[in-house]
């Protein structure tokens, strides 16, 4: 392995950043340990009730959906809900736009046919934007159990850009509160610019323990979690492909 070509110590706020994240985790785990574990309740009685884990989100809030989607360690009946006009993976200035619309939501979970026992789980930072609400209201609308990721702090500070005045916490039926600052970002630069956007970190955690924590109630309740192992691993491959079997027909992502 060639040897770095540059020495020195990290930059300060490199390191703030990280000291945030940590302080941030940890608060986070804290403060919303009572709706982690009810959120994986939900979850958990989807699955066994022959439904779905939707994940939506838009701009980078669709990352999470990402994150616990299709990986080892992963559940298998999780639906990465990402809509190109809106996920940010292409034309993601554009998105900035389109994610404002409002009617795009309800066309989503219509497109998608969600319906119970499927629950919900929506990523949104600021939870101030058209699409991320009414995606929510109309799963909210079909039956549908509804958990949000969000940071109720940025919720406070910017007013809503949908018609009806709501931001995403105020629409469904559990608030998982990131603690993320308005703005996101952690530290700032010796200028005062803002860097360090905590909202992936913590969002990446929070929606790995909803799934851990579903899977640990589904084994509690003696049903096998169906959970995909690596690829990269002997054996991982053939273990996953009888889940992929399973429910191919019903994840578009596949």
């Amino acid at each position: 392995m060639p040897e770095p070509t540059e020495t020195g110590s990290l930059a300060e706020p490199a390191l703030a950043f990280a000291r945030a994240a940590a302080a941030a985790i940890d608060a986070a785990v804290e403060r919303e340990a009572g709706h982690l574990s009810l959120g994986s309740t939900w979850l958990a009685e989807a699955i066994r009730d022959g439904g779905l884990v939707r994940v939506f989100g838009t701009g980078h809030s669709r990352l999470i959906a990402e994150e616990i989607f299709y990986r080892a360690g992963g559940l298998a009946p999780i639906d990465a809900v990402l809509e190109d006009t809106v996920s940010g993976y292409r034309d993601v200035t554009k998105s900035e736009f389109t994610e404002r619309l409002e009617g795009l939501g309800e066309l989503i979970v219509r497109h998608r046919r969600m319906a119970p026992p499927d629950v919900l789980l929506v990523i949104s930072q600021s939870g101030r934007n058209a699409v991320p609400i009414e995606v929510a209201e109309a799963a909210r609308a079909r039956g549908i159990r509804t958990i949000a990721i969000t940071s109720l702090l940025h919720a406070a500070g910017q007013p809503s850009r949908h018609s009806s005045g709501r931001h995403l916490h105020d629409v469904v039926d559990l608030v998982i509160d990131n603690g993320t600052p308005e703005g996101d970002c952690a530290v700032a630069l010796a200028n005062g610019m803002p860097v360090g956007p905590l909202s992936g970190v913590i969002g990446a955690l929070l929606g790995q323990m909803l799934v851990i924590g579903a899977a640990d109630r589904l084994l509690a309740w003696g049903i096998e979690p169906p959970v995909f192992r690596s690829g990269n691993v002997d054996g991982g491959r053939e273990w996953s492909e009888k889940l992929l079997d399973r429910y191919w027909d019903r994840i578009r992502g596949w």
